[in-house]
């Protein structure tokens, strides 16, 4: 891993303060070592050093309680850690930043309620199979009331995704909040539609980068940042699509999920799993030519074992459709000899 001068040199400090410290009476300065404390923590921020990263921002946070970045940092690194415990503490950091107007403030206040919200779901689903256990007297009052704690924290998620959106109109995270939240709901039109918006943000994304890297005398640099940006954006794409076929394999709408899952295929072609997606969409409109060339390219794509269960589940779908276009052309013999041809 590279590390700029100016990091280096912010990491050199922090390790050098103790020796500094034990080298004399004179302290040092506080707003400088809040300075190095919280550049230290972006540093391991971006190289996914999370655990060191919350070491520095707390020792920023112990100098400086109200930093606005720092806060934003630690409730958002407890999110990524995605327990409910996690996900409680990142909710009360962000409720604890004075600017509640902030879109960085009500963003991660959507994402922590969205995590608690499917928790609280799980929970409940897992203690009505009788999957999980519960100290409560009445286990079927306790589902009932994680459902309800699941369906009022995501409302409160809604809201605060559409306060980002008001802020920060084509915030991808926002917007994919959005179409999860829905789907979620059991809203699955209301969902599709914000799945088009943000595959129209993307699009438009996708188009900016390659007008950019097409452009004369650009920099290596600026090439590889571009690229690692048009790459961002394909991968938003895809997932965004296949998403999308989701919810439209739930709606009951073949022929327009094979058509997100053909674009999520044009973007990632060598994707396995896409194939046997597209597979069980074309067998559900009797397609069962097309469904055996996507399970060959499936099989051909994936590395899973020839024992594990989607493989055999490929080959017992390729034997149906072998069967299903037996069948038909069986059926189309037997018309033409009862026509007389």
């Amino acid at each position: 891993m590279n590390t700029s001068p100016l990091l280096r040199l912010v990491l050199l400090a922090l390790c050098l303060l103790p020796a500094a410290c034990n080298s004399g009476p004179k302290e040092r300065d506080p707003e400088e070592l809040f300075t190095l404390y919280r550049e230290s923590g972006f540093f391991y921020w971006q190289s996914e050093d999370f655990e060191r990263a919350e070491i520095q921002f707390a020792r920023a946070l112990e100098i400086k309680p109200d930093d606005l970045s720092s806060n934003l940092f630690m409730a958002n690194l407890n999110l990524l850690k995605g327990r409910t415990e996690t996900l409680l503490s990142a909710e009360q950091r962000f409720l604890s930043i004075e600017d509640q107007t902030d879109y960085r403030v009500q963003l991660g206040l959507g994402q922590a309620r969205e995590g608690l919200g499917v928790l609280y779901s799980d929970a409940a689903a897992e203690i009505a199979a009788g999957t999980r256990k519960t100290q409560a007297p009445d286990p079927a009052a306790r589902v009932d009331e994680l459902y309800e704690m699941s369906a009022e924290t995501w409302s409160k998620a809604k809201q605060n995704y559409r306060a980002t959106l008001e802020v920060k109109p084509n915030h991808a995270d926002a917007i994919n909040g959005m179409q999860r939240i829905l789907a979620l709901e059991g809203d699955l039109e209301g969902a599709l539609v914000w799945t088009n918006r943000l595959l129209d943000l993307v699009k438009v994304d996708r188009a900016y980068y390659e007008s950019r890297l097409a452009r004369p005398g650009i920099t290596d640099a600026e090439e590889s940042d571009l690229r690692q940006r048009m790459q961002n954006s394909n991968d938003l794409a895809m997932e965004t699509y296949l998403f999308g076929a989701s919810l439209l394999h739930q709606l009951d709408r073949p022929v327009a999920e094979l058509e997100y899952l053909q674009s999520a295929i044009d973007i990632a072609p060598e994707r396995a799993t896409l194939y046997s997606r597209r597979a069980q969409a074309q067998m559900a409109l009797s397609n069962y030519e097309e469904a055996i060339h996507s399970l060959d390219r499936f099989l051909a794509l994936s590395d899973l074992p020839f024992e594990s269960a989607d493989i055999q589940r490929a080959y017992e779908l390729r034997e149906n459709c072998e069967r299903a276009v037996q069948d038909r052309e069986l059926e189309e013999r037997l018309k033409n000899l009862e026509a007389g041809l």
